[in-house]
């Protein structure tokens, strides 16, 4: 396999990204009907794709990602009812994902682990969005695809030399423990100061995943950007909510508030966001900030 796309001719480079984005397009469309069939507890092995409104089953022709959204005008074809710019924005952000990472890992099995992890990390991202919810069934996944990658680079000889599958898997379960016991530490100090939920569980579950697949190390990196992007996303949200509010006369909008009186917005976003960043530049990162105590 290809760890550089720089050896490849510049043609089978473009060819290659091209595919990548196309290839995350669709499963970015897949991603957002598991996401929705999740959080309205419908099977996601059985039954066609249909409207969120109406339930007509949907033809091939209204299922191709972004281009069936503009083309309708983003209404259902059959009952005219709006459908959520999401759609194509998790496919273009799922599409973007795919190129970058495959840009960033070369043709590898390493890059197949990547994809499979921002796979997951969209499906709860989405979920999240929807109701504040990250599925146990997404962190079990995220863990297995870990270990299969591991297992599988330590039986074809891929990992750095002088280390071995079990040594990895040892660090990796280490730094996922320690980060998770911390996490909780904190969140129940944190709890009784502030007098209600500071970290979800299924956040403290979702950063002891990132630290199962790039150590305790960029962990720490990837928490602080995710704090970051939250405090941006949330007041983001805030402003829009407030604003949205303020129009149709309410001074507010409804549902599960925070302080402000304004909706809480989901960190798992942030944290997945985080997880991608980390996929691209925490190895670099983190060599630089090492190099300057050296």
């Amino acid at each position: 396999m290809v760890a550089d796309l720089a050896q490849l001719p510049q043609p089978a480079i473009l060819s290659t990204l091209v595919l990548a984005f196309v290839l995350g397009l669709f499963m970015g469309s897949f991603l957002n009907c598991l996401a929705w069939r999740i959080t309205h507890g419908e099977s996601v092995l059985r039954g066609r794709s249909h409207c969120a409104s109406c339930g007509h089953v949907l033809e091939v022709r209204d299922l191709v990602p972004v281009l069936s959204w503009l083309l309708l005008g983003g209404r259902c074809r059959f009952c005219g009812e709006r459908i959520s710019a999401r759609y194509p924005i998790a496919e273009l952000a799922c599409g973007v994902a795919f190129a970058s990472i495959v840009v960033r890992y070369g043709l590898t099995i390493e890059c197949v682990e990547m994809l499979a992890f921002a796979s997951i990390l969209l499906v709860l991202s989405l979920t999240d969005i929807d109701q504040c919810i990250i599925p146990n069934g997404c962190i079990i996944a995220a863990v297995v695809v870990r270990l299969g990658y591991i297992a599988l680079a330590g039986w074809l000889g891929l990992l750095p030399e002088g280390q071995s599958a079990v040594d990895l898997m040892l660090f990796s379960a280490a730094s996922a423990a320690g980060v998770g016991v911390v996490l909780v530490l904190l969140a129940v100090v944190m709890d009784r100061v502030l007098g209600r939920e500071s970290i979800g569980g299924g956040d403290v579950k979702l950063l002891a995943v990132a630290a199962f697949y790039f150590g305790w190390q960029q962990t720490i990196l990837l928490l602080i950007v995710a704090c970051v992007l939250g405090i941006a996303f949330g007041l983001a949200f805030a402003a829009g909510a407030g604003s949205a509010g303020e129009a149709e006369g309410e001074g507010g909008a409804d549902g599960e508030a925070g302080a402000t009186g304004l909706p809480a917005f989901p960190w798992g976003p942030s944290i997945a966001f985080a997880c991608w960043l980390c996929m691209l530049f925490g190895q670099q990162v983190m060599s630089w900030y090492l190099g300057l105590f050296l």
